[in-house]
């Protein structure tokens, strides 16, 4: 399950690399490009909830497996389009919402499903672990697609995620039904009008409590506040690599920074094993918005990456951390939903991305980025003086 998770993770963040660099070649457009982003992320604030509602009552197992086999034809139906010169913006705006679908999936039916596997009390090191692979696949995919664009071109990019979604398919079909709640993950529920029923009603319970768990609200603003203002400039980095003058593989191993410093950051935070995880969690954000102020001014390639990977090794104690204390704050049975909030949350990247895109058409690339950043600081900081809450979470 890991693995199928980690290979997920780097074609993940491949195609929302291939989807901004092409963007970026077809239009020049920042607007245009961090729309790509949009329709990435969007799926998860539109769907979030009511995918964890599904991964509460549906079988997880048979959900994944279902979303990785469906990505296949469409991954390769764009390598068609690409090779064939027929591709269009759009196309990738349509191919960027539908894997931002499996990305809804992944978030809340196969992380849940590791806890079904592992258990409460080994799930912090398996949700380090999951981070470890993200940042993993954040770094290899920008890293991979960089690397076959130049050297094969795009066709050939989106042929081998195409080949990498089956790979995952085929690992998750290794992973044995595993109980849950008194059933086995292969035993399918009950279907239509009751099941939907029952379903609206988890939903409607899960809002109720929401209120009154106060660490958990704290821990869904300062998530709200960081992929909004923050980590919206992802999509923006083949646009920010122009001023270097350089070509589609260095702006990869430029793009992979970010995920090369979260790899290093989850790798000290498994070594280290934080017991304020909390803390670790709002100060890794903060630092990291300071960082990318850095990155976004710095003119020398070198330099300029140096500080994208401390932004990811900052970022990486936000990231880290936070499935884990999503789990921590919530019972078993709300953890379904209480991921799908996560998801809502997280969800606010694609209406960030839109801002900042909007913002560097008028003042530019690298100032709408300082900008962005030093908001997300002050913003954050106002939102925990109103809730620390999560700050003390062990």
């Amino acid at each position: 399950m890991w693995a199928s998770g980690g290979l997920w993770n780097v074609t993940r963040w491949m195609t929302i690399f291939l989807g901004s660099y092409l963007v970026n070649q077809l239009t020049g457009s920042p607007l245009a490009v961090q729309l790509a982003g949009t329709c990435f992320f969007l799926p998860m604030f539109l769907g979030g909830l009511a995918a964890g509602a599904v991964s509460d009552r549906f079988d997880r197992r048979r959900t994944v497996l279902r979303q990785l086999i469906g990505l296949v034809p469409l991954a390769l139906l764009m390598a068609v389009m690409v090779w064939t010169g027929l591709i269009a913006v759009w196309m990738l705006y349509v191919f960027a919402v539908a894997v931002g679908v499996g990305q809804v999936v992944d978030m809340t039916t196969r992380r849940a499903l590791v806890n079904d596997l592992v258990g409460d009390r080994l799930f912090g090191n398996a949700m380090a672990l999951e981070a470890l692979s993200m940042a993993a696949g954040n770094m290899l995919g920008s890293l991979t697609g960089g690397a076959v664009v130049g050297l094969l071109g795009e066709g050939a990019a989106y042929g081998l995620v195409a080949v990498f979604y089956l790979i995952c398919f085929t690992l998750m079909v290794t992973v044995p039904p595993i109980v849950r709640r008194g059933r086995t993950a292969d035993t399918e529920p009950k279907a239509s009008s009751e099941a939907l029923r029952e379903m609206r009603q988890d939903l409607a319970a899960g809002m109720r409590t929401l209120p009154a768990n106060r660490p958990f609200v704290s821990l869904l603003g300062v998530t709200a506040i960081v992929n909004l203002l923050f980590f919206s400039f992802m999509p923006m980095i083949p646009v920010l690599a122009k001023r270097f003058e350089v070509g589609a593989f260095l702006t990869g191993v430029l793009a992979s920074g970010l995920g090369l410093g979260m790899l290093l950051g989850s790798l000290l935070i498994v070594v280290v094993n934080p017991g304020r995880r909390g803390l670790v969690y709002v100060l890794g954000a903060l630092i990291a918005m300071v960082l990318l102020v850095a990155f976004a001014v710095l003119n020398v390639f070198v330099l300029a990456l140096l500080a994208l990977i401390l932004t990811g090794v900052c970022s990486a104690g936000f990231a880290s951390v936070q499935s884990a204390l999503v789990m921590s704050v919530n019972t078993p049975e709300m953890r379904g939903r209480a991921m799908g909030l996560l998801s809502m949350s997280i969800g606010t990247l694609p209406f960030g991305m839109i801002l900042l895109g909007a913002l560097a058409e008028q003042i530019g690339s690298h100032a709408a980025v300082v900008a962005s950043s030093l908001a997300g600081i002050v913003v954050l900081l106002a939102w925990l003086v109103r809730y620390p809450e999560i700050t003390r979470v062990p």
